[in-house]
């Protein structure tokens, strides 16, 4: 499952990008697609027997500006189940969760679009730069990005998997803006069963944001996990034989 825990003095899973109503879109474009909301729904209460709290990094919803009629009660819906899982629920805003605060259920906290601080890690959607209290934080996690890693046989075929990054900052980048250089970056998967993502082993791949597109992330640090915990280690990007010479390793 593309969810992450953060264990302090609390328990909180984290996930990102749910892009409820992204079916709309889909049906718009011609595509009939049922809506994942009951299985997001399911996953998401699955994580209330591990964790007490849920972070949301952002993109709750797909609509950029604001939400349309159903997406408004696909929105309320969801929210309403998790908020009667777990004991909080707060979510960092993302570039897709314009109005986002018009339909959220009253009790869930909307944190600034810079990222807040839970037990001790830092937290941001990943779209904007993070606050300096997040980058003050030893490890930080963020969404937006997608990731996926793009596999390929020995035949040519190939495959796109969703995956988690992990990565260390450039800290002669991160201190011309920052007080703080954190040891280690984590981007999560989107939640969504219908996006994979943006492969981070292609040429142009997975490198949305400020943090990735400005080199405050040592490129050669990054590294990729399947969502089943695979450690394909870190992916050189390039042409796909990377990544065979990656599950090779």
């Amino acid at each position: 499952m593309p969810a992450l825990m953060i264990e302090g003095r609390r328990r909180w899973a984290c996930i990102a990008d749910l892009h409820i109503g992204i079916e709309t879109a889909l049906r718009g474009s011609g595509f009939n697609i049922p809506s994942q909301l009951p299985k997001m729904s399911s996953a998401v209460e699955t994580l209330g027997s591990l964790a007490d709290r849920l972070l949301i990094l952002g993109d709750v919803k797909h609509r950029i500006t604001h939400a349309g009629r159903g997406e408004d009660r696909e929105v309320r819906a969801i929210m309403q189940s998790i908020m009667r899982t777990f004991q909080a629920v707060v979510v960092t805003p993302g570039n897709h969760d314009g109005g986002l605060r018009d339909v959220m259920p009253e009790g869930c906290v909307i944190t600034a679009n810079h990222g807040t601080v839970v037990d001790g890690a830092g937290a941001f959607h990943g779209h904007v730069w993070p606050s300096e209290d997040v980058m003050a934080c030893d490890s930080i996690v963020m969404g937006h990005v997608h990731p996926s890693v793009r596999l390929e046989d020995s035949t040519g075929g190939s495959l796109n998997e969703k995956c988690w990054m992990r990565a260390r900052l450039s800290k002669k980048k991160v201190l011309e803006r920052y007080r703080k250089c954190p040891v280690e970056l984590v981007v999560a998967p989107a939640f969504n069963p219908l996006l994979t993502g943006s492969p981070i082993n292609a040429p142009s791949g997975g490198r949305l944001g400020p943090l990735l597109r400005n080199q405050l992330v040592n490129e050669r640090s990054i590294s990729a996990y399947l969502l089943d915990g695979t450690n394909l280690g870190r992916l050189p990007r390039g042409k796909p034989k990377a990544a065979r010479t990656a599950v090779r390793s």
